[in-house]
């Protein structure tokens, strides 16, 4: 629920959703997909990050789970098919 937020933070949850909206690529756009950031952005909210930048950012974490390749850890650069000995 809205209320619980004061205008500040609802602006600012506002900006960030757009600003994620528009970062959806089209293959993966769906209401329930755009209902998954909101969310994770209600509950950044409440949890007392209420910058936009802290908004934004958990709402491009649910993009990047969301989109992200499968096989490929891009956090490390490796594919999963690399044996463990073999890694740097």
């Amino acid at each position: 629920m809205l209320t619980e937020f004061d205008q500040n933070t609802i602006a600012n949850m506002t900006v960030a959703l757009d600003y994620v909206c528009k970062k959806v690529p089209a293959d993966k756009d769906s209401t329930e997909l755009r209902k998954r950031i909101a969310d994770e952005l209600m509950q950044c909210a409440r949890s007392g990050k209420r910058s936009v930048i802290d908004l934004q950012n958990a709402g491009l974490n649910v993009l990047k789970a969301t989109t992200k390749p499968t096989g490929f850890n891009c956090a490390l650069g490796r594919t999963a098919s690399i044996p463990a000995g073999h890694r740097d």
